[in-house]
């Protein structure tokens, strides 16, 4: 097949077998840059994988907000601006302490009251414990006595009742005695009178009979008498029984008595719960003051700590309730990193790893250390919790707080807490004694001003 013919009569250029100039000194700039970029990438790439790198990441302080402690009112002075450098226990605010000294009165009041009833409870405790021992021994001799006289009453009935019944009986042996002799001689009389009368008795004779008949009489009334005199002698006994019964009834009041002396210790154990009552009253009424008068001293709120004013909420004038925040304070010394690692980086980041931190704001680079890796990643920590059990499911790089603190020696003044930063994390195995050492320095920064707050009160002994 015959090649076409070109309009014109012009031919084709003849190709060049060799390589231009420029042609060269591109491929030889392209090999340059290889050259040049290759170590680079692989340094990059060495970089990237042995840092972990965010910039998810800020700085931040322990920010302390400031609130009236169990007291409200009207503010009556403010002490303190905004970016004012202040030190612990410097006033900040100041609410109307009238109210509260006059419950520091009142509590002062119902002290004193609480105070003199448990003196008085203890006086009479004291004369309790004096006279009621006094009763129970002055009881018990009572009884001694009254017993020894029902025994002695006892005795004189008996003897008195043995002596008149043997009297009586006496008596009544000497009637029949004088009896039967007045019989013998009133027959003797008879019979010598009637042989008087016939001659045939002397009348001397006739006459002893009749004096001895008339004798005979005189015994027989005698005996009779005496017989009267000692059934007379019964009403003794009678006044003896009663003397008896009275020393009885006596010895049983006297028992009656010691009972009642006996039950006067359940008055002493009475009065000794109550002065165990009057003195809780007496601790009660100290928390009272004392709680009165920690209200006084919050009217006036101090610093709790030495720092920087970063907000103050209220003005002179403004009524504040208690645990309204009222003045927010940092301390500068305090700051540090907050670095949102992804969960695909954190291998290989250790507690005690060193750590760059670049400030946005200010272009400074500053050194630090990884203090420790939080337990849980930032999204549990979400308002709305994620719901993974619905049909569709995206997966989202969650990301794990990482503290950085910032190492001592470096000009941290232009460093503001909230800055947004870009921190490098190298990896390595950590430290463990430098985080040791770190945290141990972290608590004690964290509690430096709580010394003083830690010692016991002087009045109650307690911790506040």
């Amino acid at each position: 097949m015959s090649q076409p013919q070109i309009s014109g009569g012009h031919q084709p250029p003849a190709k060049s077998h060799g390589l231009p100039w420029a042609r060269v000194a591109g491929l030889m700039l392209l090999a340059g840059l290889g050259g040049l970029l290759v170590p680079m990438a692989t340094r990059f790439i060495e970089f990237r994988s042995g840092n972990s790198i965010t910039d998810d990441a800020f700085l931040e302080a322990q920010m302390v907000h400031v609130a009236f402690d169990g007291v409200s009112g009207s503010i009556i002075r403010v002490a303190v601006r905004e970016d004012e450098r202040i030190t612990k226990g410097q006033l900040l605010l100041e609410i109307d302490p009238e109210p509260y000294n006059d419950q520091v009165a009142t509590a002062e009041a119902k002290l004193r009251i609480a105070e003199t009833e448990v003196t008085r409870q203890e006086i009479g405790l004291e004369k309790l414990r004096k006279e009621v021992p006094l009763s129970i021994a002055l009881a018990r001799q009572t009884v001694i006595l009254a017993q020894t006289d029902q025994a002695k009453m006892e005795r004189v009935l008996k003897l008195t009742n043995d002596e008149v019944t043997g009297t009586i009986s006496e008596s009544e042996a000497m009637v029949g005695v004088a009896q039967a002799n007045r019989t013998l001689a009133q027959l003797e009389f008879d019979r010598f009178n009637n042989l008087y009368q016939h001659n045939a008795a002397t009348l001397r004779r006739t006459q002893e009979v009749s004096r001895t008949n008339e004798t005979t009489k005189a015994e027989l009334r005698l005996a009779e008498a005496k017989r009267d005199k000692a059934s007379a002698a019964r009403t003794q006994v009678d006044v003896a029984r009663k003397d008896y019964e009275a020393a009885v009834a006596a010895s049983e009041k006297a028992k009656i008595a010691l009972t009642l002396a006996e039950t006067q210790n359940d008055s002493i154990r009475e009065a000794e719960q109550m002065l165990a009552t009057r003195r809780q009253a007496v601790a009660e009424a100290r928390a009272l003051l004392h709680t009165a008068r920690r209200h006084l001293e919050t009217t006036r709120v101090v610093s709790p700590i030495s720092g920087v004013v970063v907000k103050r909420m209220k003005n002179t004038g403004d009524h504040v309730t208690m645990g309204l925040p009222l003045v927010t304070v940092f301390d500068p010394e305090l700051l540090y990193v907050t670095a949102n690692l992804e969960e695909t980086r954190m291998r290989g980041v250790n507690p005690g790893n060193t750590a760059e931190v670049r400030v946005d704001a200010t272009g400074q680079s500053v050194r630090g250390r990884v203090l420790w890796l939080n337990r849980s990643t930032g999204a549990e920590f979400s308002l709305l919790p994620r719901n993974v059990v619905s049909g569709e499911f995206t997966k989202v790089v969650q990301r794990v707080p990482v503290r950085v603190i910032l190492d001592p020696g470096q000009d941290l003044s232009d460093l503001r807490a909230g800055y947004s930063t870009r921190v490098t994390i190298a990896h390595g195995p950590g430290d463990p004694e430098w985080t040791k050492t770190a945290l141990a320095e972290s608590r004690r920064l964290d509690t430096r001003f709580d010394e003083e707050s830690a010692k016991p009160d002087q009045e109650t002994g307690k911790r506040p």
